[in-house]
């Protein structure tokens, strides 16, 4: 049985009329096949939209990832060494050059020079070490003889530094000593990306080995 409330109407009871009272059922149609079917895609909506969404933020971790990795390619140096013995008058001489043929700039923790397996950080000690006899006979000056700092150096793309350089004014003897003591000498560095990626490498046919960080050898000479 419905309540009943008193309806008034121009301030005169008009009679008894039925309360209502609503009841909600959502958005239930009624028929029960077709609030199964609505229900149903409304799951299959939701799925379909938290696979999107998942799928989404893959794409966007891909795609950060990628770009990372190009930056770091893009800062990448790569360090060649090699060695001369003619000057720009094809007059004898010799010198040792390291280039950075990579695309960025090459921070050189540190760069060691050796002769017979045991390294030096002056021309002056490596010329003593492999040439003493020649070195005594030419008698060379100091302007003869130029080299470079190459630890804790930063090296641009395109670039070369001269570790060392036997002008012709050194001497034939002390440059024919030289060529032969060549053989003898090995040199190997460690260095970075300015995005701190490294690599060592002994200068040979061998790809650079990558590294974590550059640490200096223990009781290392550095040239």
């Amino acid at each position: 049985m419905l309540p009943f409330r008193c309806a008034k109407q121009n301030g005169e009871a008009a009679g008894l009329v039925p309360e209502e009272h609503g009841h909600s059922h959502g958005h239930r149609t009624g028929i029960r096949w077709l609030d199964i079917i609505v229900g149903l895609s409304a799951m299959f909506i939701s799925v379909v939209s938290l696979v999107v969404s998942f799928e989404h933020g893959r794409t966007m971790r891909e795609l950060v990832h990628q770009n990372e990795k190009l930056v770091a390619a893009s800062t990448i140096p790569v360090l060649d060494f090699s060695t001369s013995n003619l000057d720009e008058s094809n007059r004898p001489y010799f010198k040792f050059s390291i280039r950075n043929g990579g695309v960025g700039p090459a921070v050189i923790d540190w760069f060691e020079l050796r002769y017979k397996g045991v390294a030096y950080g002056k021309p002056e000690a490596l010329l003593q070490a492999c040439c003493a006899e020649a070195m005594a006979k030419d008698k060379p000056k100091g302007a003869a003889i130029w080299y470079s700092t190459i630890t804790n150096s930063i090296l641009p793309t395109r670039d070369a530094f001269d570790p060392l350089t036997l002008r012709p004014e050194v001497g034939s003897e002390v440059l024919s000593a030289f060529y032969r003591a060549r053989a003898d000498i090995t040199v190997r560095a460690c260095y970075c990306s300015v995005l701190d990626e490294c690599w060592q490498t002994n200068f040979d046919a061998n790809r650079p080995v990558k590294v974590e960080r550059c640490d200096t050898p223990a009781n290392a000479v550095l040239w």
